[in-house]
């Protein structure tokens, strides 16, 4: 991980959270250049503490949370970001799907620069923490 990230204090804090869970399962990490494709894709950038998730665990199922990896079959960050993109017209630009919570279409969804926060077709986004770690934290 290095350099590329922004705070390592950050990024080593969210592997400790969700290494302290007693039960989750996950699909494996995903390398660099798999982030950086889907990124691409999308046409925008992960949140440092976003990759450091997909890099380490890929998909992830923790307390009951479903969080999207890359390259999987049903739970995959692109092909969700793209499907709410094409079924909302006001889906935001600068987001993508972290969790299809399958109630009522309501999606977590995460801000480039960070902050986590629930979105419901054609309403607003609404933050519900400033980052992924203090999510994960909230569980």
């Amino acid at each position: 991980m290095g350099g590329s990230f922004r705070n390592n204090v950050t990024m080593n804090k969210i592997v400790e959270i969700i290494e302290s869970f007693k039960r989750k399962r996950f699909s494996g990490g995903v390398e660099l250049a798999v982030i950086a494709k889907a990124e691409q894709e999308l046409k925008l950038t992960f949140a440092d503490d976003f990759k450091v998730v997909l890099l380490n665990y890929g998909f992830l199922n923790a307390k009951g949370e479903e969080f999207l990896g890359i390259d999987t079959t049903n739970y995959d960050v692109v092909k969700a970001t793209k499907k709410a993109r094409a079924a909302d017209v006001a889906f935001p630009d600068d987001v993508y799907v972290v969790e299809n919570c399958a109630i009522d279409g309501l999606l977590l969804v995460q801000r480039t620069t960070g902050e986590v926060a629930s979105y419901q077709r054609g309403g607003a986004l609404q933050q519900v923490a400033a980052n992924l770690s203090d999510y994960l934290s909230s569980l």
